[in-house]
């Protein structure tokens, strides 16, 4: 390999590793409820009862082969999502589609602080939560 690929080969490695995935929140919470989610911060807020589904996808396409889970279960528990398949994820910037999604569902349980960690064959991430009581 000349010293030229080589080069070329270390920097697309390091640009890609510090590639994360994206988080976008599908759902809002009810009235009086909380369910935000930080996409840049990668932190969570929920109320104790509240569901929210989030989205990941990497470069654009949905995270590949993604899996979550919670530091525990008993402040978040997570869920996989499944969403219909010709619904759009945002209405307004993305067209229908049938690939499918990486969805995952936050259940706020008792209050406190957990992390969820997904990963995925694209990228890996931790999302801090915090399960608030209840208004």
């Amino acid at each position: 390999m000349s010293p030229r690929a080589a080069l070329l080969l270390v920097v697309a490695a390091a640009l890609a590793a510090g590639c994360e995935p994206s988080l976008t929140a599908l759902t809002v919470a009810p009235p009086t409820a909380v369910a935000e989610l930080d996409a840049v911060d990668k932190d969570v807020r929920l109320s104790q009862g509240i569901a929210l589904a989030i989205e990941c996808t990497y470069q654009g396409s949905p995270c590949e082969n993604a899996n979550a889970t919670s530091s525990d279960p008993d402040i978040v528990r997570v869920m996989p999502g499944y969403v219909d398949l010709f619904t759009p994820g945002d209405a307004y910037h993305s067209t229908a589609s049938d690939e499918p999604r990486a969805v995952f569902i936050l259940v706020g349980g008792k209050p406190g602080d957990a992390i969820v960690t997904l990963t995925s064959t694209d990228a890996n991430t931790s999302i801090d939560v915090k399960v608030l009581s209840p208004p």
